[in-house]
């Protein structure tokens, strides 16, 4: 009954997907078929993207899944619904079978034992009131998460983390995991958009979906960057060319044909975390990157502008969390560092709220090391909360928008006099 409520659901979108927003708390996992699951996640990504999904979407989207397959199935689910009128009705099938699954599991897991046995009945209690409201239990036992988690320890087996594509950086972080806030802060037009740019195509390159929320730039300018620093072509040739010379062509080509083959999808336009949050929840992100902070807009009207700004910080820590998803926001800095000889800047300078060096997980500072030479850039992990803090160098090529880790490091973060180094 469950898989005949499912096929016509499918069926039901197929013949009008914006009957998508009448299935209620439905979620993909609540199917019990897995490409069942999938093909509703397409539905409702399309819906709240503003597209329509169609057997090509799907298609594109399910590369994994055998086109001859996917073409039978989605035939199958046409015939098995009779209209898209009854979408919230089999929706609503599919959730009540997916508690009653779920309440048979809760209650079969359990041993009952006399010693113990008002906190077992307490804990079946808390999570079948979790089922009827279609929410998973958030708290777990200790032994719970000892159970789930201590496998992933001390073996060859890689745990999953998120990488930004620089040695010396990832090594320093030990990768980027879900739940974690990693803050980007520099001054303007020192290059924080071009790292965080490189960062997020490493990760395409690694195959990995990453949404880029731009709110500074056009998405033709996000583009200008990406192809410049994919091709090789100088940036200026990419914005004013008008014809192209040697092997422009050729590398413009391929260059193009390498984008499009990256998962990474671009939002321009001011938002807030609200949007954000509503727009990635069915995504399935690896990685989130905020361009900047400071744009973002305040879901509610506060007297002060650092009020304002600490509840966005702390906004964005929140999705974060609840979608298990690492989150890269860029930060603008205050003047204060560029009263220093060395221009150095410290956490305690990011702008306009202190919020953000609590919230944050990660807190990577990135500074101009001389006024004469702005191809040297100074990198620093100031706020590590899993790791070390460490420094290194980098070097520029504004012509390509592209960073490249130098061999000098400067490991000394004590507050106590220090040998002059190469960031002095």
């Amino acid at each position: 009954m469950t898989l005949n409520a499912e096929q016509a659901l499918i069926g039901a979108l197929m013949i009008n997907p914006i009957a998508v927003k009448d299935c209620g708390d439905l979620r993909a996992d609540m199917f019990t078929d897995g490409l069942n699951g999938r093909l509703y996640l397409e539905f409702v990504r399309a819906y709240e993207f503003g597209y329509t999904a169609n057997p090509v979407t799907f298609a594109n989207n399910l590369p994994d899944v055998p086109k001859e397959e996917l073409m039978n199935r989605l035939g199958g689910y046409m015939d098995a619904s009779i209209t898209s009128a009854a979408a919230g009705q089999y929706a609503r099938a599919i959730i009540a079978a997916y508690k009653a699954r779920e309440a048979s599991r809760v209650i079969n897991a359990v041993t009952f034992q006399p010693g113990g046995i008002e906190r077992q009945i307490g804990q079946v209690v808390n999570d079948l009131e979790a089922v009827r409201g279609s929410e998973r239990t958030s708290a777990k036992s200790l032994a719970q998460i000892v159970d789930a988690v201590s496998p992933g320890y001390f073996t060859d087996q890689e745990r999953p983390r998120l990488y930004t594509g620089f040695p010396k950086l990832d090594e320093c972080l030990g990768g980027m995991e879900g739940g974690d806030v990693i803050a980007i802060g520099a001054r303007p037009a020192v290059g924080k958009s071009a790292l965080v740019t490189q960062i997020l195509m490493n990760m395409g390159k690694a195959g990995k979906r990453v949404l880029l929320y731009n709110l500074e730039m056009r998405e033709a300018q996000v583009y200008e960057r990406m192809v410049s620093r994919l091709s090789g072509i100088h940036l200026g040739r990419v914005r004013r060319g008008k014809s192209f010379l040697g092997d422009e062509k050729d590398r413009f080509t391929a260059a193009n044909d390498g984008l499009k083959k990256l998962d990474i999808w671009v939002s321009s336009g001011t938002k807030t975390v609200s949007e954000i949050r509503s727009e990635c929840r069915n995504m399935g992100a690896d990685c989130i990157i905020i361009d900047y902070l400071q744009l973002v807009r305040a879901d509610r009207h506060y007297s002060n502008r650092s009020s304002e700004v600490g509840d966005i910080s702390k906004s964005i820590k929140a999705m974060a969390m609840e979608l298990n998803c690492p989150v890269i926001v860029l930060s603008q800095l205050n003047r204060l560092s560029e009263g220093r000889g060395t221009k150095e800047p410290t956490m305690s300078e990011l702008r306009e709220s202190g919020d953000i060096e609590q919230d944050a997980s990660v807190i990577i500072l990135l500074w101009n090391c001389s006024e004469a030479d702005q191809s040297r850039k100074g990198l620093k992990v100031e706020k590590n909360r899993q790791g070390e803090r460490k420094k290194m160098q980098l070097e520029f090529a504004g012509d390509s928008m592209s960073f490249r880790e130098l061999e000098v490091e400067d490991n000394d973060f004590h507050d106590t006099p220090r040998k002059a180094t190469p960031f002095d």
